[in-house]
């Protein structure tokens, strides 16, 4: 008679949990060098025998245990979805902040190649002045969250820069490097920022 042996992802289709699994069935029964299709592993497979699996799933203690892990699945997808909505929250009021005013600089820059582009930075150096001053507004999001919600707003001020210039619209690259601010007579133009 063949002896049959359970993974541990099988076990975790039968909703065995780590914790669970050492708690009633360690020390596992066999070990697997190879996967299912014959190839060596780095490591090797824990197998625990079927026969007594199915004797422990049949004990009042593993009906306990499977309970607790239920009722910790349920209040860890419950703080999740409460993370999630305090994120939208944090999102939210960052997104719906005035954004600096644009500043339109003279031609001062006049006959260099990409004029466009030197302009920019120099916005750009205003916007993440601005950035840095509200950053702390979604410091408690997750990293990707906080990186879209900034390119949201960059793409806003770039809008608005495009506007206050008389640009097209058409999107300059953000450079990963800032050149120095110039110095240089400005003059603001009202409602170039558009409203949240």
């Amino acid at each position: 008679m063949m002896t049959l042996f359970l993974t541990l992802q099988e076990l975790n289709t039968r909703g065995w949990t780590l914790a669970m699994i050492r708690t009633l069935l360690d020390p596992h029964d066999h070990e697997r060098q190879t996967n299912k299709l014959g190839h060596q592993r780095t490591r090797p497979s824990k197998l625990y025998l079927e026969t007594r699996v199915l004797q422990v799933e049949a004990t009042e203690a593993f009906a306990q245990a499977r309970e607790r892990a239920s009722v910790h699945q349920a209040t860890m997808v419950r703080a999740h979805q409460t993370r999630q909505a305090r994120d939208r929250t944090l999102v939210e009021r960052y997104e719906s902040l005035a954004l600096p005013s644009v500043r339109v600089f003279p031609s001062i820059l006049k006959g260099t190649p990409s004029p466009r582009q030197d302009l920019w930075q120099l916005h750009l150096q205003e916007f993440y002045l601005w950035q840095a001053e509200q950053d702390h507004l979604i410091l408690g999001v997750s990293q990707a969250t906080r990186k879209a919600a900034r390119r949201r707003m960059l793409e806003r001020y770039q809008t608005a820069v495009d506007r206050a210039y008389g640009w097209p619209n058409e999107r300059a690259e953000v450079p990963a490097r800032l050149i120095p601010v110039r110095k240089a007579d400005t003059r603001t133009v009202t409602g170039a920022v558009p409203s949240p």
